[in-house]
């Protein structure tokens, strides 16, 4: 099983997290502040309609092909961290 990770700072505008595939996906968030909470959703994510991810906690999500999610926050510079498990790409 293909696993890849990463790193991403989110801020005030929504950001894509970088990491789809043509096939089903599990796709694991981890809220790396440890005071604030994150929110994630589809492209039109913000603060008052995602779901929340509040500090240091982590959510995984199994993905349809070609899914994107998006993270927001109240604050900038704020990291989270992926994991990204793939049966094939």
């Amino acid at each position: 099983m293909p696993v890849s990770s990463g790193k991403i700072a989110v801020g005030t505008a929504r950001v894509e997290i970088p990491e789809t595939c043509v096939m089903p996906f599990s796709l694991q968030l981890h809220n790396n502040d440890n005071s604030d909470a994150i929110f994630v959703g589809g492209p039109d994510v913000t603060t008052t309609n995602g779901y929340q991810l509040n500090k240091l906690e982590s959510i995984r999500f199994d993905l349809n092909p070609l899914d994107t999610l998006y993270a927001v926050s109240t604050k900038s510079g704020h990291n989270i961290s992926y994991v990204v498990f793939r049966k094939s790409c």
